[in-house]
């Protein structure tokens, strides 16, 4: 299959808005699938593990592909909770277009909010559909408006709901000014087409002119067409929505209701028609390993192979690496150069991955979506290429955890299985930490929140028969320098081949989570080895302050250096004075800090003080409260360590009704 016929897909959008089962029916009208799989009662194809099909929700990015009119539709289904952010951020390194789901009442939630800046910062194109408009509250045109100024200021409606909420009857196509219905007794499988009902013809005229006036924006020639006539022919139409949508000035925005069967089907036909192909999105910027030079990678298929690994999961003979190929062609029994180890990786076989299922293929070529066994070296974000030309694609980067639990085992043995098991579930998601727990003997495993925590925990207890004890999750404090000092410290190797290394460093506070290792300018020369060690971006990573928390927010800057020795030191003995220096500094003043949150809580108005109350205890700032219907939306930020079992209290004070969504907000001091 030729690259210009893939679309790259994935769907996004905040947990509950419908996105899995919108990914359902599309695998069902492309006849993928013969039946239509429903979350709620635990039949949905994408959604595969039993975790998922327990709690009725995404936890895993799914990969699958579909057939639609002369394309391929290579389709991820993403995770909607924030604790499983790690698996957006790796699929919108490798797509190409998104559809972003939102709830026809709700509107734009916190975690839309999120993916949608991760797709803007990959400059991923986006369309919209409003899902649910069968429900009561349901409004479409306020969704929209909502849209524009939370999401993207290009949100622009190509369609209409016909009905709404109850009386949900269909959709008016904009573009080519007809009236779509879908038929109940077939599962909306044939669609009505008709002319727009007399009574709807001065809506749709007053939305297709605002679509034209967006649309004639873009192109001078358009706008004197345009105002001309207040109109533009549908090619023009057709043409100028493509355009805008690719080039992410416009979002087109559907609507319909994926749980019956409506507004699918033109979902589809948007995706072929208005968002790129792996052909179309332009050729992303490789390092060569050796010069430091750009290479830009064409999506040639006579070109030498690239491919990035983009998700890695656990099978009981090795690992699943799935991979997006940016150029050239593959095949089964290749073998590719791992810029980052250093090894050849032999293509045992090519798979085309539907959910936990799988395809063989003979050869892949540019933009092809796919998944090799046996990769057991290979990790996320590998850059897997030909060995005569070797690059280095952009790897992915995912947020640092925020929360970590305890965790042993019963006995020596089943101790030593735990530390397996822990280095697998790392493997497979970039978002997890493990290391030993000096106090307990055990280990100590970090996430994103409570959720990811225990979805694990249960993986390790019952996917992998382990019987684990746990204890309660924690905040990850980080420790920085509070003000700008200097310190000496030294390293002393006793005998008489020895030598005393000693290093003058300054240590200032910095805005970057990371710490920082830089040279002064003027600093006695280092051995080349040794400078380039010092170079390593993850230099200082591991490295505690004075309370024994990871450094962060700290600028390192050595100042000077000596040796008792002519002969160079080595990279642990320098290692060795240099964190002795750090060490020394953080003592003369450091902060610890804790995560802060950003909280968004939706409750009923009954509820609402009481909330707020207990907000004001957990030392929250109250950013805005607004009202949706009757529903208060609180948007606060708050130490995350006073909002370890926030869900249990809030179901108590609002009797189950509120719910509440926390992403990162950087640092802030410990409360």
């Amino acid at each position: 299959m030729k690259a210009a016929t893939f679309r790259n897909l994935g769907i996004l959008a905040h947990i509950d808005a419908g996105k899995t089962t919108v990914t359902e029916r599309i695998l069902f009208y492309t006849g993928v699938e013969r039946r239509m799989g429903e979350v709620h009662d635990g039949t949905a194809t994408m959604d595969w593990m039993d975790e998922e099909r327990e709690r009725g929700i995404t936890i895993t990015a799914a990969v699958t592909h579909c057939p639609w009119r002369d394309c391929i539709l290579q389709l991820i289904d993403t995770p909607g909770h924030v604790d499983f952010t790690a698996e957006v951020a790796r699929a919108l390194r490798v797509l190409d277009g998104v559809v972003i789901v939102l709830d026809a009442v709700a509107g734009p939630q916190a975690q839309t909010e999120t993916v949608v800046r991760q797709a803007a910062k990959h400059e991923v194109p986006m369309l919209l559909f409003v899902n649910k408009m069968d429900r009561p509250g349901a409004n479409f045109e306020l969704a929209v408006e909502k849209a524009v100024e939370r999401l993207h200021p290009g949100v622009i409606a190509v369609q209409l709901p016909f009905g709404q909420g109850s009386e949900l009857e269909g959709v008016l196509d904009l573009v080519e000014q007809r009236l779509l219905r879908w038929k109940k007794a077939d599962l909306g499988v044939e669609l009505e087409v008709s002319a727009i009902p007399e009574d709807q013809k001065d809506r749709v005229a007053a939305a297709r002119l605002e679509l034209c006036s967006r649309v004639a924006a873009l192109n001078d020639d358009w706008i004197d067409l345009f105002l001309d006539s207040d109109d533009l022919p549908n090619d023009i139409l057709k043409q100028g929505l493509r355009l805008g949508t690719t080039s992410r000035e416009l979002v087109p925005a559907l609507c319909g209701s994926a749980l019956h069967n409506c507004g699918i089907q033109p979902l589809l036909d948007a995706v072929v028609d208005w968002l790129p192909s792996p052909m179309e999105v332009g050729s992303p910027m490789a390092i060569d390993p050796q010069t430091g030079r750009e290479i830009k990678v064409e999506p040639d298929p006579k070109a030498p192979a690239s491919a990035l690994v983009f998700k890695v999961a656990h099978e009981e003979h090795g690992n699943l690496a799935y991979l997006r190929i940016f150029s050239g062609t593959v095949h089964k029994g290749d073998a590719l150069f791992n810029t980052r180890t250093g090894k050849r990786e032999k293509l045992q076989a090519l798979y085309a991955m539907h959910a936990d299922h799988r395809d063989a293929l003979d050869s892949c070529g540019p933009g092809s979506l796919l998944a090799i066994p046996g990769m057991s070296r290979v990790r996320t974000g590998d850059t897997l290429c030909a060995d005569d030309r070797r690059l280095l694609l952009a790897s992915i980067e995912f947020p640092e955890p925020v929360l970590q639990q305890t965790l042993e085992a019963n006995d020596a043995s089943s101790r030593d299985r735990l530390a397996e098991l822990l280095a697998i579930l790392v493997r497979e998601d970039p978002t997890l930490h493990f290391q030993e727990d000096e106090e307990t003997g055990g280990y100590l495993l970090s996430g994103m929140g409570e959720l990811h925590l225990e979805v694990n925990l249960h993986r390790l207890q019952r996917e992998f028969k382990l019987d684990v004890r746990a204890g309660s999750p924690r905040v990850n404090y980080r420790e920085a320098v509070g003000t700008q000092n200097s310190a000496t410290g030294h390293l002393e190797i006793p005998g008489d081949s020895g030598m005393r290394v000693d290093v003058r460093v300054r240590l200032s506070p910095s805005e970057e989570m990371a710490p920082q290792l830089i040279l002064a300018p003027g600093l006695d020369p280092l051995p080349q080895a040794l400078l380039d060690e010092l170079q390593n971006p993850q230099i200082l990573h591991g490295w505690v302050g004075d309370e024994g928390f990871p450094l962060a927010q700290t600028q390192v800057l050595i100042e000077s250096w000596s040796a008792s020795s002519e002969r160079p030191p080595s990279l642990d003995i320098f290692l060795g004075a240099l964190q002795s220096a750090v060490a020394a500094g953080m003592r003369l003043g450091n902060v610890v800090l804790e995560p802060r949150m950003d909280l968004h809580v939706e409750v009923p108005d009954e509820h609402l003080s009481a909330v707020l109350a207990d907000l004001q205890q957990r030392h929250s700032e109250i950013l805005e409260i607004t009202m949706e219907g009757d529903i208060q939306q609180v948007h606060a930020r708050v130490p995350l360590s006073d909002m370890v079992a926030y869900s249990t209290s809030l179901r108590s004070q609002t009797q189950g009704r509120g719910s509440f969504q926390m992403t990162t907000d950087g640092l802030m001091p410990r409360s």
